[in-house]
């Protein structure tokens, strides 16, 4: 089976507050209180280069019913890695602080998941007319 990669989105589906990694990731991250804590009004964008593998991690950090839409499937890694770096621009204004060091994370708030997906596509259309 060939891996898919690509651009995807994730949206918890609790209304409590979890953090955003699994028990051994929290463990290597060190202090719990610098841990972001997310739920069902955060979303997701990220690449992968393997979805189904992503998705499982993900069904481990917030359980089966997690939210997780596969919205470009891109097997190019540079072109992928060049793209996730120009959505993490246009995503900014939505995009939360690391409670570490300040940094924007690619979790975010004030935006559905509907929203993300269609600027997502828009800006992959544009993306690719530039190539």
């Amino acid at each position: 089976m060939i891996k898919k990669s690509g651009i995807y989105l994730v949206q918890p589906a609790q209304l409590q507050l979890k953090i955003i990694y699994n028990q051994r990731d929290a463990e290597r991250a060190g202090d719990p209180k610098t841990i972001l804590k997310v739920n069902k009004e955060n979303i997701k964008f990220g690449q992968s280069n393997d979805f189904v593998k992503r998705y499982d991690e993900f069904v481990e950090i917030f359980g089966n019913d997690v939210k997780f839409l596969e919205v470009i499937s891109i097997q190019d890694v540079k072109k992928l890695t060049k793209f996730k770096k120009h959505l993490k621009n246009i995503f900014n204004q939505y995009c939360l602080n690391s409670l570490k060091d300040g940094r924007k994370m690619d979790w975010m708030k004030e935006i559905s998941l509907e929203k993300a997906k269609k600027i997502i596509l828009e800006e992959h259309k544009k993306f690719n007319e530039n190539i």
